[in-house]
């Protein structure tokens, strides 16, 4: 008799192998292929790592460049349009001041536009 229990254990533990075989269905292999990364060793993946993090800090200092440059910019905007709107009236009388000119030396003509 005991020599039969050894083998029961061995058929169950071939059976269990063979449940853990079926598990698989070929909607999981497509959802989850291995990752390339996984290839790297650990020394590749730090180099990559501290490479991508130099480029990202160039990228975020050429944006912080470019966006103190870009306020400088709104700011002149905001100030020459403050002056243009200060200088409004003298156009406007500069124009006129043309336009009675213009009158003048063509009778009463409307000037050309």
């Amino acid at each position: 008799m005991r020599g039969n229990k050894p083998n029961a254990c061995v058929h169950a533990g071939a059976k269990k192998k063979r449940i853990k075989r079926k598990s698989t269905t070929n909607d999981e292999e497509m959802v989850s292929p291995r990752d390339p990364l996984l290839a790297y060793k650990k020394p590749q993946l730090v180099e990559r790592l501290r490479t991508a993090q130099q480029q990202h800090l160039k990228v975020q200092q050429q944006f912080t460049v470019q966006a103190e440059a870009s306020v400088k910019r709104e700011a002149r905007i905001a100030e020459l349009e403050a002056k243009l709107a200060e200088l409004e009236p003298y156009r406007t009388f500069v124009e006129q001041v043309r336009l009675r000119m213009h009158q003048e030396e063509h009778g009463s003509e409307m000037p050309p536009t």
